[in-house]
């Protein structure tokens, strides 16, 4: 057997060594007695403990704490349930609530389609199914700002080119769609992000199943929706659970799309009221993070539930012996799964996208009879501008570091919680959820109190590193939970057998287990990278005039009025978008031909 120090990181065995392994107390304290060891593993394990709960109970914390103020800003704090009753005897703070839970229903929509066109994907040879998965990675990608302006453009009541051709119709009197309203935010957040999440969520967890399981299914004279009901739906449990979960907290949190699209119909929903609250004169800061905590306990039952539940559903299906991955499933039928995917493409992406380029030439957006239309102006202007510049060199540093950074400390959180035996690691799989339950605003505003009131963090305070601490906080529960999904389903017996020739945890963990998880790290990365370009409300607050990024450029475009200006840095965000989607499916596809 190898030594301990070699494998820090202890590895469950069906060996009798590692029987005997499992009577030791791993997870015990350290003796205050001279001469007691401190096994390695021990003392890592307590500092990642320590580590999380520093960076994630500690923002929570002081949300749930200022909750409780009932001072105003700027005063003393004094304590009482003040701002809880102010906050939810409110007639806008409720009608916000029901309208987040209202949207956030569309998650469970979202997981079914996102799954059958995941199957289409994965285990159907559909034709254009590369260009399909691509545009699914690309859409999602978008931010979602710009996209709403384009489908403004589409749907505005007063002068929406669908509204307007609409009326040529006989028995069509006014508008017959507005975008200013609940149906209008359900399908532009449908269409652009949620249902593509879904695809990029599940279809690695689907590319990993071993086919022969199916295929054994079929071969007993099961049926196709047999075989996905008793087999594929079962083994796929916790990714389908972590997309569901994933999509009902983001549908709760989701800011831009619902201040542009819902505030001119009076439409509130969870953060656009916890902003109206930080805004209005003095700001509300209790009754904000009160509204906050609610949702605080919202989300710890959503993940004590999920926790629960993935513990004892926890499948492997990529063992030491053959497997198989190959699309099963073929027929007539391919052709009208390619084309639903194609009208969905078309419909929800394409059409909004075209408008988004066309707002970027327009002379005065929304206006399309007024002579000479268009124009390339507006692009001259923004790349003459040095804050275009400088938020450009800001938005990829900020994308780079962040999800350099997130692939080895969620991959580490994740390996810790999947594979040691350490004492609290299921504390720690339940502190990893908490950025979740924080907007990124308060988030934000927890920070930038926590710098500016102890000592050692307030170096960062104006930095880059500012804006990097607090984006990998909020891009930690999704990192963390993709590659935990990711690591249950690679057998433990595979980093046994590497163990067993000799090979070091660093060396087993590099040289099998990364290759056999690469679909799910590349989802990791890109996801981070392009949620760091889209992000908003987490760096408001933090960042400053030389840190701001090409969001925020774009957010301050749209409030002064310059929708043209806005439309030409969404489509450049649109753009580097669509490139990193090209570059992460090119280096996935090679990713999966080095490891069959």
């Amino acid at each position: 057997m190898l030594s301990e120090a070699k494998h820090p990181l202890p590895v469950p065995a069906d060996s009798s060594s590692a029987a005997q392994n499992d009577k030791e107390p791993v997870g015990r304290l350290a003796s205050p007695l001279p001469g007691v060891h401190i096994p390695t593993r021990v003392i890592f394990g307590l500092a990642i403990v320590a580590a999380v709960t520093i960076f994630t109970v500690l923002p929570a914390g002081f949300v749930f704490i200022g909750s409780f103020n009932t001072a105003g800003t700027g005063q003393a704090w004094s304590w009482g349930f003040g701002a809880w009753y102010q906050a939810f005897t409110t007639p806008r703070t409720l009608q916000s609530i029901g309208a987040s839970f209202l949207l956030a229903l569309r998650a469970p929509i979202a997981v079914i389609i996102g799954f059958f066109i995941s199957w289409l994907l994965v285990r159907v040879k559909i034709p254009g199914k590369s260009f399909i998965e691509f545009a699914l990675w690309a859409s999602f990608f978008l931010p979602g700002l710009p996209i709403a302006m384009g489908w403004i453009l589409l749907l505005d009541p007063k002068f929406g080119l669908i509204n307007e051709a609409l009326k040529h119709l006989p028995f069509v009197h006014g508008p017959v769609f507005n975008i200013y309203s609940i149906a209008g935010i359900l399908w532009v957040q449908l269409t652009l992000t949620t249902v593509p999440v879904m695809v990029i969520l599940l279809a690695p967890a689907l590319r990993q199943l071993d086919s022969s399981f199916e295929q054994s299914a079929r071969m007993c004279g099961a049926g196709h929706l047999q075989t996905l009901r008793r087999i594929v739906v079962p083994m796929l449990a916790p990714a389908l659970l972590t997309a569901l979960v994933f999509g009902l907290i983001r549908g709760l949190e989701t800011f831009e799309i619902e201040q542009l699209l819902g505030i001119p119909a009076g439409i509130y929903v969870y953060a656009t009221r916890i902003y109206d609250l930080m805004n209005v004169q003095p700001p509300q800061f209790p009754q904000a993070m009160a509204l906050s905590t609610f949702f605080l306990l919202v989300l710890f039952l959503l993940a004590l539930v999920y926790q629960l539940y993935t513990e004892k559903r926890m499948y492997a299906t990529i063992t030491g012996r053959g497997v198989m991955f190959t699309a099963t499933y073929s027929g007539r039928w391919r052709y009208l799964a390619t084309a639903f995917c194609a009208l969905y493409l078309c419909a929800g992406i394409v059409l909004p996208l075209s408008l988004l380029v066309l707002g970027s030439f327009m002379r005065l957006f929304g206006f399309f009879s007024v002579p000479n239309p268009y124009t390339t102006e507006q692009w001259a202007r923004v790349f003459r501008d040095p804050v275009f510049m400088l938020a450009l060199r800001n938005s990829m540093f900020l994308g780079l570091s962040v999800a350099l950074l997130g692939l080895l400390l969620y991959g580490l959180i994740a390996y810790v919680i999947v594979r040691s035996r350490l004492a609290g690691r299921r504390t720690l799989s339940l502190l990893v959820w908490l950025p979740w339950a924080v907007p990124g605003i308060l988030l934000g505003v927890a920070l930038l109190w926590l710098m500016l009131t102890v000592p050692g963090l307030t170096l960062l305070y104006g930095t880059m590193g500012a804006l990097v601490l607090a984006l990998l906080i909020q891009s930690m529960p999704f990192g963390v939970q993709l590659l935990r999904t990711a690591l249950g389903q690679v057998s433990t017996e595979l980093e046994q057998a590497a163990r067993a020739c000799g090979a070091s945890w660093i060396l087993t963990y590099r040289r099998v287990v990364l290759p056999l998880i690469a679909p799910m790290l590349i989802s990791v990365a890109v996801l981070t990278f392009i949620g760091v370009l889209r992000d908003i409300s987490t760096t408001v607050l933090l960042a400053g005039a030389s840190t701001r990024p090409l969001a925020l450029l774009m957010l301050e475009f749209a409030r002064g009025g310059n929708m043209e200006a806005a439309s030409v840095v969404g489509l450049i965000l649109s753009m580097l978008a669509i490139l990193v989607a090209l570059f992460a499916r090119r280096l996935g596809l090679q990713f999966r031909s080095e490891v069959a």
